[in-house]
């Protein structure tokens, strides 16, 4: 299948083939570039755990660059460096991820040690102490980032499981995890079925697809679709801790990434929150000097979509800095000027031209569209979704939407309220838990 497209008069197409195993195979040829972007996942990730062993997937992913088929850590690595190849890996949500970049001359080699990583990673035993204390220390750092920390906090609450939980893992998993739960769970989620490869930038698709289809020859398996194992927490939670700030973050649903309002609350999450000029900064941080950080994001999931809300503050400014946001919030059902709104379309519109012409950008996006919506967009029609949409349009969805009902969760040294419970930590877990 093919989609075609134009970004500034060129020509672009979109080539999806599924290869005799099984695998998803989608690539954007850019002839303006002469490197190439590779983003690979499969259904391996942290929602893939067992309840009881969730981190497991997070070891394996350190992992998987300590070695590959007949290569221990160090030659693979100086054969990806003599390449050129930059290459990244991880775990999250419902996929384990390895991403690279290297110049077109070079993909065929990339694409070698790549099918190489996901088919016959080494996993060696003496490799496993650092990949632990790597693991360790991510958990250690987290009260040094406390927007992404309060966020994960949100996230857990707010999301039905497994998709709620952190890519950070339980610290006894860690500790304790084994080579053969590390090959358990490469043999049930390294497969073909589920997994999707993304390639954008200098590439001859044919070429591509015939050497794909011998490296991957014999690769067989699938794994089962995600199903959600109950019902999301919600509510309020705080989390105590000696701190001068308190944070403060907050999530609500909003569109699915194939519903057609997607768009329409990408631009009421921008003109919210998703700039300097949004409505949350604008009233919380420089009208009333309320927080130092204010800012609202919305993603598209396959099934869900999550818009998010942080504030850094102090916990004397604290209850009036949640107050003012929700109102904020509940006032975009009012509807949005005409200034605010073609600030927000220009904003948006170079936002995703720029993501277009950074070729990471487009292999993830690639990707991301085959998993949510089942087909790639040229960037093409993400523009001409978007030009779609005027301000009556907008104002119309934003009258008609229901009253966001947040979860809220709060760090610091003083709890907002009774009603907000007490937050368990989120990577260490009580022996009654174990």
């Amino acid at each position: 299948m093919s989609e075609f497209g134009f970004v500034d008069g060129e020509m672009v197409m979109i080539h999806t083939r599924t290869l005799d195993c099984g695998l998803t195979l989608v690539m954007e040829p850019i002839a303006s570039v002469s490197s190439c972007s590779i983003h690979w996942v499969v259904p391996a990730g942290t929602a893939y755990d067992n309840e009881e062993r969730v981190g497991v997937s997070t070891i394996l992913s350190e992992m998987l660059l300590r070695g590959a088929a007949e290569r221990d850590s160090r030659r693979l690595s100086d054969d990806m460096d003599r390449i050129g190849l930059e290459r990244d890996c991880g775990a999250s949500g419902p996929h384990a991820w390895l991403v690279g970049t290297v110049l077109g001359q070079f993909l065929d080699q990339a694409l070698s040690l790549f099918t190489d990583v996901i088919r016959q990673p080494a996993l060696p035993g003496d490799a496993l102490p650092a990949c632990k204390s790597l693991a360790q220390q991510a958990i250690e750092s987290l009260e040094d980032e406390p927007q992404q920390e309060v966020m994960l906090y949100v996230r857990r609450r707010h999301q039905k499981p497994p998709l709620n939980r952190s890519s950070y893992g339980f610290m006894d998993v860690l500790e304790s995890v084994t080579t053969d739960e590390l090959r358990a769970s490469w043999s049930a989620g390294f497969v073909p079925g589920g997994s999707i490869l993304g390639l954008a930038g200098d590439i001859d698709p044919d070429a591509v697809t015939r050497q794909l289809e011998d490296l991957l020859s014999g690769w067989a398996g699938s794994q089962d679709d995600l199903k959600p194992t109950g019902p999301s927490q919600g509510g309020r939670g705080h989390l105590q801790r000696d701190s001068s700030q308190l944070h403060i973050g907050m999530g609500w649903a909003g569109p699915s990434a194939s519903e057609e309002d997607a768009i329409l609350e990408r631009l009421a999450t921008r003109i919210l929150g998703g700039s300097t000029s949004g409505r949350l900064f604008t009233e919380v941080r420089q009208r009333r000097s309320l927080c130092y950080s204010v800012s609202a994001g919305y993603r598209a999931r396959r099934d869900e979509g999550l818009i998010s809300l942080y504030a850094g503050t102090t916990p004397d400014r604290a209850a009036e800095t949640l107050a003012v946001c929700e109102e904020q919030i509940n006032g975009m059902r009012s509807g949005v000027d005409d200034e605010e709104f073609a600030r927000a379309m220009k904003g948006m519109r170079g936002s995703t031209v720029f993501n277009g012409e950074r070729i990471q950008a487009r292999s993830a996006a690639l990707v991301g569209d085959i998993y949510a919506i089942g087909r790639a967009r040229t960037m093409d029609e993400r523009l001409g979704e978007l030009d779609s949409v005027d301000r009556d349009r907008l104002n119309a969805y934003l009258e008609a939407r229901p009253a966001p009902v947040p979860t809220i969760v709060t760090v610091g040294s003083e709890s907002l309220g009774p009603d907000f419970a007490e937050e368990p930590p989120l990577c260490h877990r009580t022996v009654e838990e174990c």
